[in-house]
């Protein structure tokens, strides 16, 4: 039985770098230029990467969990970082070299870091990196191995308890049974993630309370937490993320009560994105 589940997380890992390989070339375009959505999921990230990177908190040796083609790895090093770009995609690496935006690129897994234990000072994982991840306690493991005491884990992560996932369970793009049970029990569950070209990939969603026990049992503390797209998110993500003009006029009248409900339970929490800042203890 054993096997037969380390083959289908195999297959599973295939089919995402595969997936990701084939937007490489194309990712920025789409997703930083293309989305309105995903310029102001974005900007939102800069904001708390600026904030910490930019200071004095964080100090030298930096990964960049599922780095892709290097947006955030090149941030680091303009800022004196050391960084090391970790991601499942050869092309999208490839393409983060090629750019001169990684010297420190590594293909692999984010369930089996090939790092010694405590070498990190801090972990960013950006782009939903523990969605994709279905077994994802184990990657959580694996960041709370290679970094060190004090060391900062900041990444975001889609929420399944949201008004774009009530959407999605209606159109049939999660179990409603399994929306409805993540309600009562606070437990996310897999559901599937469309990309612009109509990829379908399985994605993990999480409760802001899954999310809390997990990092709790493995030793990180929650600094802060802020919701993305909060207001916002009364537009059904299909249509948001890759709208007409009519669409994006509406949705920028939202992003200005985003920005101001962000930080403020219980709207927080009602966010389609959680973007979390933890520092691990022990």
């Amino acid at each position: 039985m054993e096997g037969d589940d380390q083959s289908s997380i195999d297959s599973y890992e295939t089919y995402v770098s595969t997936v990701y390989d084939q937007l490489a070339p194309k990712y920025e375009k789409v997703y930083l230029k293309l989305s309105q959505y995903y310029r102001h999921l974005y900007g939102e990230l800069y904001e708390i990467f600026r904030d910490y990177f930019d200071g004095v908190k964080i100090q030298s040796k930096v990964l960049d969990l599922g780095s892709g083609t290097g947006i955030w790895t090149m941030l680091l090093r303009k800022r004196g970082y050391h960084v090391v770009s970790l991601d499942i995609s050869r092309a999208s690496l490839n393409k983060c070299v090629k750019a001169r935006r990684c010297s420190d690129p590594t293909q692999g897994d984010a369930m089996k870091l090939p790092f010694r234990d405590g070498y990190f000072d801090a972990v960013v994982a950006y782009g939903s990196v523990f969605n994709h991840i279905v077994e994802s306690e184990k990657a959580f493991r694996e960041v709370a191995r290679v970094l060190d005491k004090g060391g900062y884990l900041i990444f975001d992560s889609d929420n399944l308890v949201c008004v774009d996932m009530a959407y999605e369970a209606l159109l049939g793009g999660i179990s409603m049974r399994d929306f409805l049970k993540g309600l009562v029990d606070g437990k996310g569950h897999v559901g599937y993630w469309y990309g612009h070209n109509n990829e379908v990939i399985p994605f993990r969603f999480f409760t802001f309370k899954e999310l809390a026990d997990i990092l709790h049992s493995y030793g990180f503390r929650i600094i802060s937490i802020r919701g993305i797209h909060v207001l916002s998110n009364i537009i059904p993500s299909r249509l948001h993320q890759w709208s007409t003009n009519r669409i994006k006029k509406l949705a920028s009248l939202f992003y200005a009560f985003d920005y101001v409900l962000s930080s403020h339970a219980p709207f927080k929490y009602l966010a389609t994105t959680f973007l979390v800042v933890s520092r691990k203890e022990s």
